[in-house]
């Protein structure tokens, strides 16, 4: 009986932990590499720099998003949300294909409660001013 109490407990411990280490999106120095072996859409989380419009028959917009060692190039088709603008960090939903994320969607206001710490350490180290927990 005591064996099966442990066992239950250690059994929870360890998928609490794997939960607590899980990451809803990529970094860009990661998502070419992950694209290249799985074809799904992905969120990538990165800093936005250089925010363009596209050409004039199409309402959307390019920009980069990066991290410390790499940019990717970002499409959207659509309006930008209020708050988007160029030093900001966002997260972006959508695939990579041939060297360009075609995002669908783009989500710049989000608690910090909720970010893994390698995220939390990215946007400390571009001068982000997060209160640590």
């Amino acid at each position: 009986m005591k064996l099966m109490i442990y066992l239950t407990i250690t059994c929870c411990v360890l998928t609490t932990s794997a939960w607590s280490q899980t990451r809803y999106f990529l970094f860009p120095s990661e998502v070419r590499a992950y694209s290249q072996q799985f074809s799904q859409t992905v969120n990538v989380f990165g800093i936005v720099h250089s925010v363009k419009n596209l050409e004039a028959d199409t309402f959307g917009f390019q920009f980069s998003l990066s991290d410390k060692n790499e940019s990717i190039t970002v499409v959207y088709e659509g309006g930008l949300p209020d708050l988007f603008e160029p030093g900001i960090p966002a997260v972006v939903h959508g695939e990579f294909e041939e060297n360009i994320f075609s995002a669908t969607s783009i989500i710049v206001k989000f608690s910090t409660e909720y970010l893994p710490i390698p995220a939390l350490n990215e946007l400390r180290s571009y001068g982000v001013m997060i209160p640590n927990e």
